[in-house]
């Protein structure tokens, strides 16, 4: 009976050599890919963003052309008391910005701020069908202008609705209404100001709704 042929050493599998450079291709390829695969997380981030931001943007002036009024509207159905409107179920209790603004701060305050729910979805102004809009007439809330509840940015943070721009008569500043986010780094570096020349800085994501005269 023959015995079965050693195998040779070069057929015994990888060398310390072969070993060396395989993990060395795997490590190149790995510090290509990973910065290209957030890369396109980043994008796709972004691109939902502005995609929210249109979306809010376009429910908010269809609600404008039904009520004739911005939803500035507090819980006693008194117009133009709100400062700040947010997406998501409820008004932030404490700052998820990474900074204060005086966008966020309206918002938190306990009198300026809303959720955007509360006017695009539901007809309760501050939580309260009390102060509800009018639903007959020419003039009235035809909604739900949102098919769904608003949602939170893709960094886990309220989109911003500055709608105190739509009811103010300060004849320097909140001219400018946006729907914004604070993108990336949480921090909303936009000014609070809201000037006729007021634009979108840093890495704010967000959209113009309207320039008040």
């Amino acid at each position: 009976m023959s015995k079965s042929p050693r195998r040779s050493a070069d057929a015994s599998g990888f060398s310390l050599v072969e070993a060396i450079v395989v993990l060395a291709v795997v490590l190149l390829l790995t510090g290509i890919a990973v910065p290209m695969v957030r890369g396109f997380m980043s994008d796709g981030r972004r691109a939902r963003a502005e995609a929210d931001v249109k979306a809010i943007a376009h429910a908010v002036t269809s609600f404008y052309r039904d009520v004739g009024v911005w939803p500035a509207r507090n819980a006693a159905g008194v117009n133009n008391v709100l400062y700040t409107l947010c997406s998501g179920p409820a008004a932030p209790a404490t700052n998820p910005f990474a900074n204060t603004n005086n966008i966020s701060t309206w918002l938190m305050d306990g009198t300026h701020g809303d959720t955007l729910d509360n006017h695009l979805v539901r007809n309760t102004p501050g939580g309260s069908a009390g102060g509800a809009y009018p639903t007959a007439g020419s003039v009235r809330w035809r909604g739900p202008y949102a098919t769904a509840a608003t949602p939170l940015d893709p960094w886990g943070r309220p989109y911003l609705v500055t709608v105190r721009s739509g009811t103010s008569t300060n004849a320097t500043n909140f001219k400018r209404m946006y729907v914004l986010s604070a993108g990336p780094d949480g921090v909303i570096d936009t000014p609070a100001t809201l000037s006729a020349t007021t634009e979108l800085a840093g890495d704010d994501v967000g959209l113009l709704i309207s320039i008040r005269q």
